[in-house]
């Protein structure tokens, strides 16, 4: 079964390649799934993995405004 560290760690890779090749749009829709991990997270009362992932969205938020900068 897959766990919450494997996806949190799929996404920090997703995160770092897509800013690599400069996809804003696909760093925007795994910012959008992150949320939605979140909320689920929120709803189950598990804060440290709903801030876990509240950081990983940040992060793909981040990397979409730097792609912007270098357009």
């Amino acid at each position: 079964m897959l766990t919450i560290d494997q996806i949190a760690h799929y996404c920090e890779q997703e995160i770092a390649r897509l800013q690599l090749v400069g996809d804003r749009e696909e760093l925007r829709r795994l910012q959008l799934a992150l949320g939605v991990l979140m909320r689920a997270a929120e709803q189950a009362r598990d804060r440290d993995t709903a801030m876990r992932f509240r950081v990983l969205a940040a992060r793909a938020a981040n990397a979409q405004e730097i792609i912007a900068g270098e357009d």
